[in-house]
């Protein structure tokens, strides 16, 4: 459970290059802990959501040239505001139950592969713990992001769902299902690969070297943030292509009707069609700014925190508990 490090006793790092990690072992942990962190964030996500989701119209793309930081707080606390009274407090936890399917999932596949991949490759690799951490972070990433990906469009046409009516999960499988066939359910997948991938790659990257460099020079506040900074990282660089997934999760829904609340979105969300990934994202910052492929980050950062903290907190936590972990 412990090693020596400069006579001091410190808790072993499962995520450090050369950890023999058992892969069950590190499923039950990284599932554990996705569920302790969805339970901890979920209304900032349906925020989040809402927010990224929600079109820019001309007058309010020429405001965002010179957003303040009240200029968002005051948008974000009406529209707090407004899910209170049209939706009631419940609307906060909607898509609940595939957000935390999509985080057991999540945790448990991106946790285990990367010890996975960690057993395999990090004896035989002979890069530094850096590198170690950015590549194999990297193939947890696109592990995970396939094998949960749709619990995440499924939580998206939930929390986008703006009426008092809740949604049965069975129904909206088979919505998606009749209407789109099985590509509704991956929808944005490739590019979401992709973008976890690089997420995962910087918040393992990022969280190894600060790990390192922290106990190289025994600092114990780089020690105590290094989950902190990681995360907040990873999610700024992220966001935007994250933003675009999000539309293109919506833009074929067969009750777009309940997502928008406006003929500005109903256009916007029509000329989204046949655009790929990319041709959309410019799409996105020529017709609203840069400002729109960011609206939702505050909210995204403030769960992305703590998020990160009970996630990595909680895989080593429950490692440590299971008697046939190899500490």
């Amino acid at each position: 459970m412990a090693r020596d490090l400069n006579h001091r006793t410190v808790h072993v790092d499962h995520l450090r290059k050369g950890e023999d990690v058992l892969v069950s072992n590190s499923l039950i942990a990284g599932s554990l802990s996705g569920l302790i962190a969805r339970s901890v964030i979920a209304p900032l996500d349906t925020l989040k959501i809402r927010l990224q989701i929600v079109p820019l119209e001309q007058q309010q793309k020429q405001a965002s040239k010179i957003t303040s930081v009240a200029r968002y707080q005051s948008r974000s606390l009406m529209m707090i505001k407004q899910m209170i009274q049209k939706e009631g407090i419940r609307s906060f936890w909607k898509g609940n139950v595939p957000g935390s399917a999509m985080y057991i999932v999540y945790g448990g596949v991106q946790f285990g592969s990367y010890s996975l991949y960690n057993n395999i490759l990090g004896s035989k690799m002979s890069w530094n713990a850096q590198l170690n951490g950015l590549f194999i972070g990297a193939l947890a990433g696109m592990s995970s992001s396939f094998c949960s990906y749709p619990f995440d469009v499924l939580r998206t046409r939930f929390v986008a769902n703006r009426t008092l009516q809740s949604s049965n999960i069975n129904l909206k499988i088979q919505e998606i299902w009749t209407h789109e066939g099985v590509q509704g359910f991956f929808r944005g997948c490739s590019w979401s690969m992709f973008t976890i991938s690089l997420s995962a790659s910087i918040l393992f990257g990022c969280y190894e070297t600060l790990k390192v460099y922290g106990e190289s020079h025994d600092n114990k506040f780089i020690l105590g943030s290094a989950s902190s900074i990681s995360g907040v990282l990873s999610k700024v660089v992220v966001f935007p292509l994250d933003t675009i997934r999000r539309r293109i999760q919506l833009r074929s829904a067969a009750s777009l009707q309940d997502v928008v609340n406006s003929e500005h979105m109903v256009e916007t969300y029509k000329k989204y069609h046949g655009m790929g990934f990319i041709q959309m994202g410019n799409y996105i910052l020529r017709q609203e700014g840069l400002a729109s492929l960011y609206r939702g980050v505050t909210m995204a950062l403030c769960k992305s925190v703590p998020s990160t903290i009970v996630s990595l907190w909680s895989y080593e936590a429950v490692l440590r508990l299971l008697p046939s972990s190899n500490n």
